[in-house]
C-alpha cells in the first residue's frame, strides 16, 4: 500500500504545480492501472 501512497503523492504535487484539481485517493488507486503506477514510481526517484 505504500507505493500507491508515493504515487498518489507524487500526482498530487504534480497537480499542484499545474494548477490542476485533482482526485481522491479512493479514486485514484481505484483506476490507477499497474503501468501507470510503475510510471509515477520511476518518475519520482528521478
Amino acid at each position: 500500500m505504500e507505493m500507491y501512497r508515493e504515487a498518489y503523492e507524487y500526482y498530487m504535487a504534480s497537480c499542484e504545480n499545474h494548477e490542476m484539481e485533482s482526485i481522491s485517493f479512493y479514486h485514484f488507486v481505484k483506476h490507477l492501472t499497474e503501468d501507470q503506477l510503475q510510471g509515477y514510481l520511476k518518475d519520482e526517484a528521478k
